[in-house]
C-alpha cells in the first residue's frame, strides 16, 4: 500500500489513492494560505491558485463520490446563474452589465470545497486548520500593528484595527476567534495534565482577542458575539435541559446576568460607543426621518449614513426586485443618490454596509434566495452529520454560533464582497463541510482499498 503522511502530522486515510506528493502540496498550500492571507496577500494569491488546482485535480481523479456531491452541483448552478444574469443585463441594462460575467466573484465563495477536501474528514485536521488561521489573527498586533502600543491607545479611546483592512474587518476576525476560544475550551479542560501548557496559551490568546474585540469599538461585532453566545446557551439548554433542575437554571441565569452587568458597568468605553447614536436609532424607530442626521464636515453619523443609503437601495430594488442591477448597481446608486450626494462622493462609498441589501441590489431576490439556500443547506447538513456521529458537538456548536454572528454583523457591513469576509467564510465552512462529507469519504476510502486489494498478487 502507498505510504501516507504520518497520522501524527496529518490524518489522510480518507484521501483515497491520492499520491503522497499531491497530498503534501495540497495540505501545505492550505495551511500556508490560511496563515498568510490576512497579512501577506501577495504570497497567498499564488498559493491559492496552487491549492485550488491541486485540490480539484485530486478530487476529480481520486474522489468520484465527492465530485458528485450536491455542494459541487450548487457551485455549477451558481456559475450558470451568474452567466445567465450577465446576459440578461446586457439586454436590459447594457451600461451596467460589464464586459463579461465575473465568475471569479462566485467561484471564490466556494473555495471551502478545496479546504474541506484537504481536511480529509478529520476533526483533528480541522482544529489544526482553525488554530493556524486563528494564530494569524492573535499575532496580528505584532505582525501588522504596533504591538502593546496598540492596546494602550485602544484603552485610551482610539479605535484599533491592527491594519487588517479596517477596524470593522479586524473586529470580525477577532469576534470569530473569541467564539472559538470559548466554545472549544472544554477540550483543553478534558486534556491530560501534561497538556495544560496549552491552557496557558489559551488564557494569553483569550486576553488578546477579548481586548481586540473591545478596542475595535465595533458595535456590530459586540452585538454579533452577544447573539452568538445566546444561541450557544439556548442550544446547550435544549440539549441538556433534563440534567438541570429549575433552581440550577435560575442560578445560572442570575449569575450570567450579574456578570454581564458587572462587565458593562465597568467599561465606560463600551457604554460610550454603544450609546453614541442612540437618538438616531430612536428617531428611526419612530419613523421620524427628519430627525435622522445627515453627516456633515463637522459631525459624522455612521448610522445616518447607513440608513439613508439603505433607503435609497430599497427604492432601487423596488424597481428591479427579481434580478437586480448587476455588479455596478451599487456604484450607480451612489452616483445618483438624492440624500447627501456630495458627502457620499467625498467618502467614496462603494458598498451598502448591509450584505442582504447588497446581494439583492446586485442579483435581485433570486440571488438572495440562492445565498440563503446555501446557508440553510449547511445548517441542515451539519445537524444531520452530528446526528450520525460524524461531527463532534462542539464543532456543530461553533458552526451555529458563527452563522448567528455572521448573520448579525452582515446587517451592518457587506463583508462577503471583501476578501476578508470571503476568507473567513471559506475557512469556517470548510471545517463544517469536511464532516458533512464523512459518508462520501468513507465510500471513497473503501473503493480505494478494494482497488488496492485487487492489485495485490
Amino acid at each position: 500500500m502507498q505510504r501516507k503522511i504520518p497520522s501524527s502530522l496529518w490524518e489522510t486515510h480518507y484521501l483515497g489513492k491520492t499520491p503522497l506528493p499531491l497530498i503534501a502540496i495540497g495540505v501545505l498550500a492550505t495551511l500556508f494560505y490560511v496563515f498568510s492571507k490576512p497579512h501577506f496577500g501577495d504570497f497567498s494569491d499564488f498559493n491559492k491558485l496552487l491549492l485550488s488546482l491541486s485540490g480539484l485535480i485530486s478530487i476529480k481523479i481520486y474522489a468520484t463520490p465527492i465530485w458528485k456531491h450536491p455542494v459541487f452541483h450548487m457551485l455549477w448552478w451558481a456559475l450558470l446563474l451568474a452567466v445567465c444574469h450577465w446576459f440578461y443585463l446586457t439586454l436590459t441594462l447594457s451600461h451596467l452589465a460589464g464586459d463579461y460575467p465575473k465568475l471569479d466573484h462566485i467561484a471564490r465563495l466556494f473555495v471551502f470545497i478545496i479546504f474541506a477536501w484537504w481536511l480529509a474528514g478529520s476533526t483533528r485536521n480541522t482544529l489544526i486548520f482553525w488554530s493556524i488561521a486563528s494564530a494569524a489573527v492573535i499575532l496580528s498586533p505584532w505582525i501588522a500593528g504596533d504591538g502593546l502600543a496598540d492596546f494602550q491607545r485602544g484603552f485610551h479611546g482610539e479605535r484599533i484595527g491592527f491594519d487588517i483592512r479596517n477596524v470593522q474587518h479586524s473586529a470580525m476576525f477577532f469576534g470569530t476567534v473569541l467564539l472559538g476560544l470559548l466554545i472549544f475550551i472544554p477540550r483543553l479542560l478534558r486534556a491530560p495534565l501534561q497538556h495544560y501548557g496549552k491552557l496557558i496559551l489559551w488564557v494569553v490568546a483569550f486576553l488578546i482577542i477579548l481586548a481586540g474585540v473591545i478596542i475595535s469599538q465595533t458595535r456590530a461585532t459586540w452585538l454579533g458575539v452577544a447573539a452568538a453566545m445566546l444561541t450557544v446557551f439556548l442550544l446547550l439548554f435544549i440539549e441538556h435541559r433534563k440534567r438541570f433542575s429549575n433552581k440550577q437554571l435560575l442560578l445560572i441565569f442570575f449569575l450570567s446576568t450579574c456578570l454581564a452587568i458587572l462587565i458593562i458597568s465597568n467599561s465606560s468605553l463600551v457604554i460610550e460607543r454603544a450609546t453614541a447614536e442612540l437618538d438616531t436609532i430612536q428617531a428611526l424607530l419612530r419613523g421620524d426621518w427628519s430627525s435622522v442626521p445627515l453627516s456633515t464636515s463637522e459631525v459624522r453619523s455612521s448610522v445616518g449614513e447607513r440608513l439613508y443609503s439603505w433607503r435609497a437601495a430599497i427604492d432601487m430594488i423596488a424597481q428591479r426586485p427579481l434580478l437586480g442591477w448587476g455588479d455596478q448597481g451599487v456604484d450607480y446608486l451612489f452616483n445618483n443618490i438624492q440624500y447627501n450626494h456630495a458627502h457620499y462622493q467625498a467618502l467614496n462609498f462603494g458598498h451598502l454596509h448591509n450584505l442582504y441589501l447588497e446581494i439583492t441590489l446586485q442579483y435581485g431576490l433570486l440571488g438572495l434566495v440562492a445565498y440563503f439556500y446555501l446557508l440553510i443547506w449547511f445548517t441542515k447538513s451539519a445537524w444531520l452529520a452530528w446526528k450520525r456521529g460524524d461531527m463532534p458537538g462542539d464543532v456543530l456548536l461553533f458552526f451555529y454560533a458563527f452563522l448567528c454572528f455572521w448573520s448579525v454583523i452582515n446587517l451592518f457591513e457587506s463583508y462577503l464582497i471583501f476578501w476578508t469576509g470571503v476568507f473567513l467564510f471559506n475557512v469556517v465552512m470548510a471545517g463544517c463541510l469536511t464532516h458533512i462529507w464523512k459518508p462520501e469519504l468513507r465510500a471513497n476510502r473503501s473503493k480505494a482499498i478494494t482497488h488496492i486489494e485487487k492489485d495485490l498478487p
